[in-house]
């Protein structure tokens, strides 16, 4: 039986209108709502971020937006460096062991889920996880 979860109608919902302020929903439908308005104010935080640098530039303060000025350049070269490791080791990568690490680090989804999302067994997940983390950490080293 699922969990219910109290949510107030007016975190999901701006507009909405009535007497109900609160309801209850299940743990799917919570997760469900969390992650849709996530999702959807990550979207609109990169609409504004375009529309900012796009539409209305002003020199200096576009480029305040790329640059954290309390960063010093060897933070940034050496932030950088990391970043092209990354990528690299993202590229040294199988389809299917990117979209376990997708799947796991950034969805959130656990080792069953994913298991059975890609109808293969629970320990073949686990042990790719934990190969693909290996593999990441030798480009670190």
């Amino acid at each position: 039986m699922s969990e219910w979860i109290r949510i107030r109608v007016k975190d999901f919902y701006k507009d909405a209108i009535g007497e109900t302020e609160y309801t209850y929903v299940t743990r799917e439908v919570y997760e469900a709502l969390t992650e849709t308005f996530r999702k959807e104010a990550h979207a609109q935080q990169m609409r504004d971020l375009r529309h900012i640098s796009k539409e209305c530039y002003t020199e200096g303060a576009t480029e305040e937006l790329a640059f954290d000025s309390t960063e010093s350049l060897e933070d940034m070269v050496i932030r950088h460096i990391e970043l092209e490791t990354l990528q690299k080791a993202m590229q040294s990568l199988t389809d299917a062991q990117k979209e376990r690490l997708h799947l796991y680090f950034f969805e959130g989804l656990t080792i069953r889920e994913i298991a059975e999302r890609q109808g293969v067994n629970r320990n073949a997940v686990w042990k790719s996880i934990q190969g693909i983390i290996a593999q990441m950490k030798r480009f670190f080293e």
